[in-house]
């Protein structure tokens, strides 16, 4: 991230602004951009988190570690990330082919990329996927935990052995994920999780351990937005509502009722009609979010979860 700077240390030759009194021929690029005048009031507490005016929506330079991203949301993210300039590493846990189409993606789009296989459910081989991260061009700006499986079933007929597979992921990988994000991601780094609608402000028949799995992140996010805050790193989480993935069809139909017997047509018209803008959420929806926030426009937003659903849960 770009070094916090005072409005005393924006000074550049002045600029054709004839409502601009510079001082020794020069002033601010916040007293440029903005018409009303700044804050007179200067000092740490009152740094400027980058410059003023100028875009600010690339990630040139950064570099952005991904997890789950060989398919579906994580891979429209590392996606993403690389069309607007960043260095990615995409984390697989099975398909290094899915994960190298990705990464090709990504060259192609004008950056780079590279892939790491680890299972973030294995606490060690989180702790070597960031190892062989920081090896790929030295830093990490921003870290995306996206890994997840899901989960239906009728409480009474859940397992310790299900609850332990869904929860070793959405949870404790996601936990571990972030210490470790902790621990290596640059000062003013990002780390952004991965909630769910269900886990906010929708209950769902038989996905209790899912969505307590998920719910559960808004705790680590507002809790860790604090113990992140020496090293100037934001955390924040995503709540996605359905997302159009490669499974979409399979999984939507578990929320609508009698959804077995749709089509995919059906289900794609049943889903639509959750949200008043009448689609359904594709990846990019998703994808964009996490952009705003990984940048410097998202300077501010720290220790909240947002949810991206269309307003299908209101």
């Amino acid at each position: 991230m770009a070094t916090a700077l005072t409005e005393d240390s924006l000074e550049v030759p002045l600029f054709t602004n004839s409502k601009t009194n510079g001082v020794n021929g020069k002033h601010s690029i916040a007293e440029d951009v903005h018409e009303d005048p700044v804050p007179a009031k200067k000092g740490k507490y009152n740094a400027i988190p980058g410059p003023l005016g100028l875009a600010s929506a690339s990630l040139e330079g950064k570099v952005a570690l991904v997890t789950g991203a060989g398919r579906g949301i994580g891979r429209e993210m590392a996606l993403e990330l690389g069309r607007r300039g960043a260095k990615v590493i995409v984390n697989y846990a099975n398909s290094s082919e899915s994960a190298e189409e990705v990464v090709a993606a990504i060259k192609a789009s004008g950056s780079d990329a590279v892939s790491i296989r680890a299972n973030v459910s294995d606490v060690d081989q989180i702790v070597a996927l960031f190892e062989k991260a920081k090896q790929a061009w030295g830093y990490i700006n921003i870290v995306c935990s996206n890994s997840g499986v899901v989960s239906f079933g009728h409480v009474k007929d859940v397992t310790p052995e299900e609850f332990d597979r869904v929860f070793n992921v959405n949870t404790r990988g996601q936990f571990f994920v972030a210490r470790e994000a902790y621990k290596n991601l640059e000062v003013g780094g990002r780390l952004i999780m991965m909630g769910s609608i269900t886990g906010q402000a929708k209950g769902v028949p038989k996905h209790s351990v899912y969505s307590g799995s998920k719910g559960t992140i808004e705790t680590f996010v507002r809790c860790m937005a604090i113990d992140f805050g020496d090293k100037k790193i934001t955390v924040n989480a995503i709540a996605p509502g359905g997302i159009k993935t490669d499974m979409y069809h399979a999984v939507c139909r578990e929320y609508i009722p009698e959804g077995l017997k749709l089509d995919d047509d059906g289900v794609d018209e049943f889903a639509a009609g959750w949200s008043p803008l009448h689609r359904v959420g594709l990846p990019i929806d998703i994808a964009r979010v996490v952009c705003f926030l990984a940048s410097q426009d998202g300077e501010w937003i720290n220790g909240k979860v947002l949810g991206i659903d269309g307003a299908a849960c209101m």
